[in-house]
């Protein structure tokens, strides 16, 4: 099933819409969200700067712890073997300077006294060992050797218990010695070494904390020794070790760890520095850590504060989508009831001009084009009406001309009977003549024979006198038949230019109907055609008319010379028993005229024979034109009864 413009319109623009804000919310939650990160680990390099300065503060006391105990005269004064004092003038200054514990170390690594009031020992600490050589102040992050704690009395109280946890892998030694501040000064000969333990330290980490918030932990290699994270129970964290992930990448690798970790029981956004003591070996880390919760809850907040936006837009969208594709889809629905009406012959529909800009100009054109379908629609069915009426004409025309044609073939056919009948009575009065002339010729040999011819000759002379007569009444007969043909021809003559004129105003007609005459185009053109043939062939038989009547008039004086020669010779017949001799000479001009009779008789037999094939050709043309008017009036019923058809067409078409 085919969707609706409003239907296509809402299920296109609605999911793009989604799709955009859909996609636009999740870069929008996910761009915050990496702010945020950005942020807690911004706040992360913080802390852990802050925890940097802290411990380098924490380095410099001690270093100063160091220089003011070797500038002591009890310490840089005191006699070999005088440990005892030296171990109290130690123990009355690292207590105040926030020490550990003191030590002055002999030039040959004895420890000579410390803070703990202990006896004297030889140092095994690879780092007392270097320091000795050297005579510049050093300070550093070192392990405490368990050795050296143990010789202290500290071990016990220094040593932190080590706890699996479930990212974690416990490194066994990893708490032995103790991660401390060490400073070693040159007191004259001696070293002044001032040493500050980190183990348990929470001082460093909780000042950490007290100044930027977040965690702070120091860590002995993997294993934490001062922290300010607890456990579910609220105890302080130590002794558990650092995940798997942070010990390969800040232990084995000696790089920083920035990014997410799960502290305990919490994820923080975490950096782990590496602490390295003076040989350059990584011997415990820094961790501060931001608590993610926040973050993650500022950018829940923004993700649904982003998806209700964006609910919202959508919402909005789907009424603006509904409005516009509404808008939009109105005036189409209109345009289309309008359509349909027009697909049904309706043609005064109108669409209303209304809606946006486009829609007015469509609604416009629709408008217009119906108009100018009425105005075609009108004038197709007027000139559809002139060319049923012109059909009409040229159909009753072309019946007529038929009609005339055929009677015309019959007038012809009568004329050229009479002028066979004409050409027998021809070749009668050639006969009759060339009987003439043997009786003329007869009677000049019998006038020579005496008077007993008299008689006879008489009669002969009635019958050519009778003979003459029926020759004048057969050139007078023929004199009126040439007057009948005159008058045919005349008629014909103005039928074939009435024809021609119909014929011509049948393809002004034809042209002006376009496509639909194109037939009775060439129908309009045979029939001028055959008009001007007829035309032509009537010309012809005017000029043999012509001829014939000069031959007729020819014929009826030669009959009147004959009838007046006949007569004479017969009163002269009856007068010839008295003046024989003149009968003589007057039967010589007798047989003289016998002979022109005969000349003129076949004459007028060869004129006969032309007027007759003249006419022959005139009914051939009669009988061509009737069957051109016929098909004239079959080609003027094609039209009319197209023309019906094509009002039949129209006639659905409604502009009014």
């Amino acid at each position: 099933m085919k969707l609706s413009f409003r239907s296509r319109l809402l299920a296109s623009l609605v999911p793009a819409v989604v799709v955009v804000l859909a996609a636009a919310g999740l870069f929008g939650a996910q761009r915050f969200s990496r702010v945020m990160e950005e942020q807690g680990q911004q706040a992360a390099d913080l802390h852990i700067q802050v925890a940097r300065d802290i411990l380098a503060e924490r380095m410099r006391s001690v270093e100063s712890a160091a220089r003011v105990i070797a500038q002591d005269p009890a310490i840089s004064q005191s006699e070999n073997g005088a440990h005892g004092a030296l171990g109290v003038a130690l123990s009355r200054q690292s207590g105040p300077l926030g020490l550990t514990y003191a030590a002055v170390i002999e030039p040959d690594g004895t420890v000579a006294g410390t803070s703990m009031a202990t006896q004297p020992f030889t140092t095994s600490w690879n780092y007392l060992v270097r320091g000795l050589s050297s005579s510049e102040p050093t300070v550093s992050i070192e392990i405490v050797p368990g050795s050296e704690l143990e010789k202290l009395g500290l071990r016990g109280s220094l040593e932190v218990p080590m706890k699996e946890t479930p990212n974690g892998t416990v490194v066994p030694g990893e708490n032995e010695g103790a991660l401390s501040v060490v400073a070693v000064v040159p007191a004259g000969d001696r070293r002044v070494v001032a040493v500050r333990t980190l183990v348990k330290d929470f001082d460093l980490v909780d000042s950490v904390t007290a100044k930027v918030g977040g965690t702070a932990t120091l860590f002995q290699r993997g294993v934490r020794i001062a922290t300010t994270v607890r456990n579910a129970a609220g105890e302080r964290a130590i002794g558990t070790a650092v995940s798997d992930a942070v010990r390969k990448k800040t232990l084995s690798e000696r790089q920083t760890y920035r990014g997410d970790a799960f502290v305990v029981n919490k994820t923080y956004i975490t950096v782990y520095e590496p602490l390295k003591n003076s040989a350059g070996d990584v011997v415990g880390m820094l961790y501060v850590g931001v608590d993610k919760s926040p973050y993650v809850r500022t950018t829940r907040s923004y993700a649904l504060a982003m998806g209700g936006v964006a609910l919202l837009a959508i919402v909005v969208v789907v009424l603006l989508a509904y409005n516009v594709s509404r808008a939009v889809g109105r005036p189409l629905s209109a345009m289309q009831q309008a359509a349909s009406r027009v697909a049904t012959g309706d043609l005064t529909v109108q669409v209303p001009s209304a809606g946006y800009r486009e829609v007015e100009q469509l609604a416009g054109s629709f408008n217009e084009m119906t108009k100018g379908l009425r105005t075609i629609i009108s004038q197709v069915e007027s000139a559809v009406m002139q060319l049923r009426a012109v059909a009409g004409e040229i159909a009753a025309a072309s019946r007529a001309s038929a009609e005339h044609s055929s009677m015309q073939a019959s007038s012809v056919a009568q004329s050229t009977a009479a002028l066979e009948e004409l050409v027998r009575s021809f070749e009668s009065v050639t006969a009759g003549a060339k009987h003439v002339l043997g009786i003329a010729e007869d009677a000049l040999e019998s006038a020579q024979d005496g008077a007993k011819h008299v008689v006879g000759t008489a009669r002969a002379m009635d019958e050519v006198a009778a003979k003459a007569r029926e020759m004048a009444e057969a050139a007078s007969a023929m004199a009126s038949v040439t007057s009948d043909i005159e008058e045919m021809t005349a008629i014909i003559t103005n039928i074939a230019g009435r024809t021609k004129i119909l014929a011509l105003n049948a393809a002004i007609e034809a042209a002006r109907a376009g496509e639909a005459g194109k037939g009775f185009a060439v129908v309009s053109s045979e029939i001028r055609g055959l008009a001007e043939s007829v035309n032509e062939s009537a010309g012809h038989i005017d000029e043999l008319v012509t001829n014939i009547e000069a031959a007729i008039r020819r014929l009826e004086q030669l009959a009147e010379v004959q009838a007046t020669l006949t007569e004479q010779a017969a009163g002269e017949s009856h007068a010839s028993r008295e003046a024989f001799d003149q009968i003589v000479r007057q039967m010589e001009d007798t047989t003289l005229a016998a002979k022109q009779i005969a000349e003129a008789a076949a004459q007028q037999d060869r004129a006969a024979d032309q007027v007759v094939q003249a006419m022959q050709q005139v009914s051939v043309s009669s009988h061509e034109t009737a069957a051109a008017a016929e098909q004239l009036a079959e080609s003027a019923s094609a039209v009319d009864a197209e023309t019906e058809r094509l009002i039949a067409a129209i006639s659905r078409f409604k502009t009014k």
